[in-house]
């Protein structure tokens, strides 16, 4: 019965990684427009979201010793959950504010269970069974017309099992990502987790996300030098500053004047239009900086604020294309002031972590932590609804403790159902 348990209990986190990164949702969503945002458009969503969320609850209520402690770690996090739900008391919006946040919490309370009860290994290779099922539905669909996209802007680009180009893109990105880590912690299934890794190049290139293969180059060239860097020599000291500052001021670079760099997305809203679209939330932002206009309200269809940048921008932007803008739209400087802190906290103490254990788990945590801060420039994870790069991020800042992030997977095997793992601390 044990066993039972625990096969259900892993097929229903791969299940719902598989979900988390929005795939084949445009089965069930209307996809006539690019921009559509997946956590209002379908109902059969919500539901599938919602029993998510109950299972979620209920396992982490299983372990719930384990549950209190991690949470008590992160007080940040807490923090900013309770802010966006006094959020709903100052937003013109309450009833979307509430509803919304409800599905913040289910999301960020996955990640918090994927974090807790699972080691860095198991970690991986859950979402290593859920991308080695979306990387062949992607080339079905692809080759079937369905997963390419006609839009004229960017017609031709692949998208996949997936909404977007861009979506493809960031998930293939992870997907590298995980398959790459596999392969340094498997050596036996090196070729297969090699092959997943170059079907994951070859979507990333194919769906013409330029931020997501230019990513991908730059995540790989830093895992490799701080690999083999130290804090015992002034000469490793230096390498890992240089380094990071390099990443960051390399992405930045590309982000900003990406047409310049590559013509992928010459004609593409989502760029071409980002920075009057950022200026003009500026504006907004000025007007209730301290606590913004309440989580998820202001890109409602009904919001006064919306419906005057809607006049502006005829494409109708779902979402602020930055993560950074988004949470001060929502949470005003309280918010941003909060999460940056949090955020930078756990960032710092992947890289510390690695540097003093030298066990690759962190700095994978580290770099993946990197990536989304990029990655935000332009789109948005931050408290994102039902996204897998929050989800993972969430993850793996609750797997930053040097005992859970080394446990064995036979230790993990040896854990009566329903108990919590040994601490190690």
């Amino acid at each position: 019965m044990t066993k039972l348990l625990r096969w259900g209990e892993t097929i229903f986190a791969i299940a719902s990684i598989f979900f988390f990164s929005q795939g084949l949702f445009g089965l069930v969503i209307d996809t006539s427009n690019s921009q559509n945002s997946p956590d209002s458009s379908s109902s059969m969503l919500r539901m599938i979201a919602s029993i998510i969320y109950f299972v979620t609850i209920a396992l982490l209520g299983l372990r719930w010793q384990l549950t209190c402690r991690a949470i008590l770690k992160n007080k940040w996090m807490v923090a900013l959950l309770a802010l966006a739900v006094a959020s709903a008391l100052w937003s013109s919006m309450p009833t979307v504010v509430l509803k919304k946040v409800i599905s913040l919490i289910g999301t960020t309370l996955f990640g918090l269970y994927l974090g807790t009860q699972y080691s860095f290994d198991r970690q991986l290779k859950l979402m290593g069974w859920a991308f080695g099922l979306a990387i062949p539905l992607c080339f079905l669909f692809i080759f079937r017309g369905d997963g390419v996209m006609y839009t004229e802007a960017i017609s031709g680009a692949w998208k996949g099992i997936y909404l977007h180009k861009s979506t493809l893109g960031e998930n293939m990105f992870i997907s590298f990502l995980m398959f790459y880590g596999l392969a340094s912690l498997y050596p036996r299934r090196r070729l297969l987790c090699g092959v997943a890794c170059l079907l994951s190049v070859i979507l990333i290139i194919f769906s013409k996300s330029a931020i997501s293969l230019l990513s991908l180059v730059a995540i790989v060239i830093l895992l490799n030098v701080l690999k083999y860097s130290s804090l015992r020599s002034k000469l490793g000291v230096s390498a890992i500053c240089f380094s990071i500052v390099l990443f960051l001021m390399v992405q930045a670079a590309l982000i900003f004047n990406i047409s310049e760099f590559l013509d992928f997305n010459n004609k593409d809203i989502t760029i071409s239009g980002r920075t009057p679209l950022w200026d003009s939330l500026w504006e907004f932002v000025q007007m209730k900086a301290l606590l913004g206009y309440g989580y998820g309200s202001f890109f409602s269809a009904s919001h006064l604020e919306t419906e005057m940048l809607w006049t502006v921008y005829k494409w109708g932007p779902v979402h602020a294309h930055n993560g950074y803008l988004q949470i001060l739209v929502n949470l005003g400087f309280v918010g941003f002031s909060i999460f940056i802190l949090g955020y930078f906290y756990n960032l710092g103490k992947a890289l510390i972590l690695y540097l003093i254990l030298k066990d690759y788990r962190t700095l994978w945590m580290f770099s993946f932590l990197l990536y989304t801060l990029v990655f935000n420039f332009t789109e948005v994870s931050f408290m994102s609804i039902n996204h897998l790069n929050w989800v993972i991020s969430v993850a793996y800042i609750y797997s930053l403790n040097p005992g859970h992030v080394m446990v064995p997977l036979n230790v993990i095997d040896a854990v009566p159902y329903g108990r919590q793992l040994p601490s190690h601390e």
